[in-house]
């Protein structure tokens, strides 16, 4: 199948369970991986007949900072959620939400979660 990449995009937000990340937020690292036909695409050089990856980080900046939630597992569905809502032709969504210097009272790079879902899980998208 097919692919469109969006790798690290940066988006400030507010998930999280402690009070001071609703309060003061703070940036999350989304990677995006959605399956798709792009043979007509690939054909026409026609933007229409694509996922248009612009668009796909706007849909998630949007579903990002349009909520806050306590879990990023949750932030990362409604990612995925968006996607197949807005982008009738994505089969698959795979999304890797991370939250670089997550308060555990550890030093670390990230916390991060992965979510795969295909069109056809769910019967609302």
């Amino acid at each position: 199948m097919d692919k469109i990449i969006v790798e690290d995009l940066e988006i400030y937000a507010y998930h999280g369970v402690a009070n001071e990340e609703k309060a003061l937020g703070q940036m999350f690292v989304l990677s995006i991986e959605i399956g798709a036909d792009l043979e007509n695409a690939a054909r026409s050089d026609n933007l229409n007949d694509t996922i248009n990856y612009s668009a796909v980080c706007k849909t998630a900046v949007a579903v990002l900072q349009s909520e806050s939630y306590d879990l990023i597992e949750t932030a990362a569905y409604k990612v995925i959620e968006g996607i197949f809502k807005r982008f009738k032709n994505a089969q698959t969504v795979k999304v890797l939400l991370k939250k670089p210097w997550a308060p555990m009272g550890q030093h670390l790079k990230y916390a991060a979660v992965e979510l795969e879902r295909k069109r056809g899980d769910r019967n609302d998208w």
